[in-house]
């Protein structure tokens, strides 16, 4: 057989991987107990790194020292003459970590002798956790004990070595052990069990514990149990089961012994009544159970009053069947091994399930008896008792408290607590002192009131929760709580009473959760849907809902406030000059400028890129706002020291006051941005008040609008389609189709340039009509070529959205192209969502007919979450702004995995745009991004550069990092 590995490396390569990974710590020591091998795990566990334990005594790591000379001794012994007591066994022992503290192990030790050395390899198992759920199951039992002394069937434990472990008072006095025994290892042969004979024994293998621990399930096994409460003897039906751990092993089996004494002899004289059935009908159809007689072929010859009420057959309907048919009847064993039984016992019972006419299921329980005629089988004798109920309520009780068992036993990140009526802690499960720290014997007893905090303690809350879940049968326990060390956690849980029989309130139960990060990545979420992430400023959504909280204030209290937008000077420079890690400084530095200019009433918002804004809070005294933005000109044109370089920028600053100005919010950020408008005009570095003029001032608009219409007419637009890569299959999944405007030969206009333009005069409709049809004609040609499963992405905007006849020329636009709706997707940037809500029911229609939705530009701080409860999407857009820095800026890569994080607990995909370097696409896909675009697959190129693209695998080159001159390209490019 050829070898796996052909050279050594390779074989040393898999060793390493596999002890490395193993479950186990693997450990090697040579004659002298020094360590070769120290695995991973091992490291782990036990604290030492493998640079520390190899070469080191065993020893003088994991032996305790109390275990060292034994250690050593049976070392020699076995290097001597070769016995061990341990080796090729697994043996439970003490281990010694390197902080001193001792831990339980199973461990495993196998040597290898060569003709040089002796080695020896032992693999270890931390069984602490195990250890203490031993623990935890024996302390349940004590906790349940109570429960099963009052049962009144006899309940018995046994564990794998075949030692009972429990035996209820019933059992007890059932088998006469005492219970004194059980600590002295009782074993199963305590219990004898007759056969319905009453005369042989049942074997070893054929009692109810012994096939329990097989595995087996056991249901009604009948035996005679002689002496006992009744000098006659106890007649007995036994059930057992497995026992099972959290995890499905076996750890035992339980058996329950029913006292069917009084049963038995009701059966033994119904079965005398049998044998009399033809000369006393009239008397058995007296009988409460269902009674009846067959042929040894199962045909019915007799059928009492009884059974015609429980199966609804008449007599004369029932005779003359064969009664197994009739009824359906499902048995518990094969019914040759029944007849068997019978043939040689004359008797057989047991549970059955009949079907009555009427399709209902019925338990009974069936007694046979076969009566002979000159020595001849002649007729069985059959009596049904309906036990349907009692069967239900028995397997409703024995969920019940299995189902209690496992939620006390298995909830270790519950807290789950009794507390007495004065508020004093009566029980303590594991997930309570894993949550709190306190472990369970320092914790019973004490009050309640030291799992809360000091101003909830203060207040009284502890017993105020007592005494609403007393009124109320429940009381949220939603708060921070206290742990031992003093720390405080976050958890939601509830306070319920428990009731006595008579309705009295005899104690609480108190179930909670540790939702600590939970709480902290909401509050984090929120801070981040609501500031920028760069300055920490308030974003777009908190400055628009400030404003409208402000100009309500303003107009109930009669004092004017003013608007001031900000737009840096000379930033484009910067960036471009310095790069944009110095941008950024700027701008984080010019916030600090601002905040430490403006009083405390005062409010201050980045709204996106290099514009600022503030709210200025009572501007009743005369030239108040204009003195403000003098100063914030001076302020912000004093030079920056950013990283070792002096920067110079400055300010342009546009100024309007409500209620002069403007009459609501709209008003004034069109006016102030007129205003600012105007300042940049007359040079930057000041400020300018709004004033009615301004209007005049925009000519400008209309001749750039004709422009516009002209492009339209004559064919000047085109265009440019960027891939978006599938980060899984590394596929080109998504095409975004972009518009450029080719003015002259020599000039191509990018939409930013006159996108603003197109919307406010109403062309944006016409254009986007022309680019979605033209989109959609090109990529359904690439579709027909082999890519089947191209999509497109196209940009819109609000102003499209809210033209009736746009939206619904979109599925008529898709049908003429024959393109599927599930094969465009349209992007909607985050702030257009915030600024214009009104565009979600639009949205949500195309939607619904199967086109997607991806929110672009995410992340900016535009939306609020709640937002996405509105209506569905299919995927989240990281803004360029924060891909551009990572992995290196480490407030940029926590803000995109926390979009990646959020856009997988929503199901949705997530997409980064401005991949520019394989350092950025290599930490994108270590955390799972869904897919990527990006300068560093390809700019947005035409249709027949596209094509070539797709032909010649040249987006794959993913490892090129392009030059300073391509990046700034790029950048232009979006």
């Amino acid at each position: 057989m050829k070898s796996l590995f052909q050279d050594a490396s390779q074989a040393d390569e898999l060793y390493r991987l596999i002890i490395d990974h193993s479950l186990d710590a693997f450990i090697a020591i040579d004659r002298d107990s020094r360590i070769l091998e120290w695995s991973d795990h091992a490291e782990e566990i036990f604290g030492w790194t493998r640079q520390e334990a190899v070469g080191r005594p065993l020893t003088q790591t994991i032996i305790p020292e109390r275990f060292r000379a034994s250690h050593d001794a049976g070392l020699k012994r076995y290097l001597d003459g070769g016995a061990s007591r341990i080796l090729n066994r697994r043996v439970e022992m003490p281990a010694r970590c390197k902080d001193g503290s001792e831990i339980p192990v199973e461990l495993t030790v196998t040597s290898m002798e060569t003709p040089n050395r002796v080695i020896f390899f032992a693999s270890l198992r931390d069984i602490s956790q195990r250890k203490g759920l031993e623990e935890e199951l024996h302390r349940q039992a004590t906790i349940t004990m109570s429960v099963l002394n009052s049962m009144a069937g006899a309940v018995v434990v046994a564990d794998l070595s075949e030692r009972l472990i429990m035996v209820n008072p019933a059992a007890q006095q059932l088998f006469g052990i005492d219970g004194t025994e059980l600590s002295q290892g009782k074993s199963l042969d305590a219990i004898t069990l007759y056969r319905p004979d009453q005369i042989s024994i049942y074997t070893y293998q054929e009692r109810p514990i012994p096939r329990a621990l097989r595995g087996e399930h056991v249901d009604g096994l009948l035996a005679f149990i002689p002496g006992g409460s009744d000098a006659a003897g106890v007649w007995v039906s036994a059930n057992a089961r497995p026992l099972l751990d959290s995890q499905g092993a076996l750890v035992g089996g339980v058996a329950v012994f029913h006292d069917i004494t009084e049963l038995r002899r009701r059966a033994v004289d119904t079965a005398r009544q049998s044998r009399l059935l033809q000369e006393q009908a009239s008397l058995l159809d007296l009988a409460r159970d269902a009674i009846l007689a067959r042929t040894t072929e199962d045909v019915i010859t007799y059928w009492n009053q009884s059974a015609e009420k429980l199966y609804q057959y008449c007599r004369d309907e029932a005779i003359g069947q064969v009664s197994h048919v009739l009824l359906r009847t499902r048995f518990p064993i094969p019914l040759d091994e029944i007849r068997a039984i019978v043939q040689r016992e004359h008797y057989w019972e047991g549970q059955v399930i009949h079907v009555a006419k009427d399709g209902r299921e019925i338990i009974v329980f069936s007694q046979w008896a076969l009566e002979f005629h000159a020595d001849q089988p002649s007729r069985y004798l059959e009596t049904n008792a309906d036990i349907t109920q009692q069967v239900e309520v028995e397997r409703a009780l024995k969920q019940s408290q299995q189902d209690f068992r496992l939620l006390v036993e298995a909830s270790t990140d519950h807290a789950i607590m009794m507390i007495d009526i004065e508020g004093r802690i009566l029980s303590w499960n594991s997930g309570a002192s894993h949550i709190f720290g306190y472990p369970v014997q320092e914790a019973i007893g004490q009050h309640m009131e030291c799992l809360f905090t000091k101003e909830d303690r203060t207040v009284g809350e502890p017993m105020r929760e007592l005494e609403e879940a007393r009124v109320r049968g429940r009381s949220d326990a939603n708060r921070w709580h206290r742990r031992k060390d003093g720390n405080r956690f976050w958890a939601t849980g509830a306070v319920t009473p428990l009731r006595s029989t008579d309705g009295l309130v005899r104690g609480y139960v108190k179930i909670l959760r540790d939702q600590t990060t939970q709480r902290l990545a909401e509050e984090q979420t929120h801070f981040l849907a609501n500031h920028d992430a760069l300055t920490g400023l308030p974003n777009r959504v908190y400055f628009s809902n400030q404003l409208h909280q402000a100009l309500a204030l303003s107009q109930r209290n009669g004092m004017p406030l003013a608007l001031l937008l900000l737009d840096l000077d000379r930033f484009k420079y910067v960036n471009d000059t310095f790069g944009h890690h110095t941008g950024d400084l700027l701008l984080k530095e010019v916030a600090l400028r601002i905040r430490s200019s403006i009083r405390e009433s005062d409010f201050i918002a980045r709204l996106g890129g290099d514009e600022f804004v503030i709210i200025q809070t009572d501007v009743s005294q005369p030239d108040a706002s204009e003195t403000l933005a003098r100063k914030l000109v001076l302020e912000l044109a004093r030079p920056y020291e950013l990283d070792g370089q002096q920067v110079i920028s400055g300010t342009s600053i546009g100024l309007c006051v409500f209620p002069k100005d403007g009459k609501n919010s709209v008003e004034l950020l069109k006016r102030a941005d007129l205003a600012l408008y105007r300042a940049k005009n007359f040079g930057r570095h000041n400020f300018q008040l709004y004033t009615s003029d301004l209007f005049s001032e925009q000519t400008w608009k209309k001749d750039r609008e004709a422009a516009l219409r002209g492009a339209l007419k004559n064919h000047q637009f085109e265009l440019y389609y960027q891939p978006l890569v599938d980060l899984s299959s590394w596929k080109i999944a998504t095409v975004e189709a972009l518009l450029r405007w080719n003015a002259t030969e020599l000039e191509t206009v990018l939409p930013g340039e006159f996108l603003e333009i197109a919307e406010q005069s109403g062309l944006i409709v016409e254009i986007g009509e022309w680019a979605l049809r033209e989109a959609c004609h090109q990529v359904r040609r690439w579709q027909a070529r082999g890519l089947s499963d191209l999509r497109l992405s196209v940009n819109c905007s609000a102003r499209q959205f809210n033209d009736p006849k746009f939206v619904a020329m979109i599925p008529f636009i898709l049908e003429d192209e024959g393109m599927m709706p599930s094969s465009l997707e349209l992007e909607v940037p985050e702030a257009m969502l915030a600024k214009h809500p009104e565009i979600k029911e639009q949205l949500s229609n195309l939607r619904a007919l199967g086109i997607r939705l991806t929110i672009d530009n995410f992340g900016t701080g535009a939306t609020a979450l709640i937002d996405f409860k509105d209506f569905g999407i299919d995927a989240l857009k990281i803004d360029k702004a924060f891909v551009q820095h990572i992995p290196h800026r480490r407030e940029d890569s926590a803000i995109t995995s926390a979009i990646i994080s959020l856009a997988h607990n929503l199901g949705i995909r997530v997409v980064a745009g401005g991949v520019e370097t394989a350092e950025q696409l290599a930490y994108l896909k270590a955390r799972d991004c869904t897919g990527a675009q990006g300068f560093i697959f390809s700019p947005p190129v035409p249709a027949h550069e596209f094509e070539e693209l797709m032909l010649n695998g040249s987006w794959s080159r993913v490892n090129r990092v392009p030059g300073t001159h391509e990046v700034l390209a790029s950048k232009d490019l979006h």
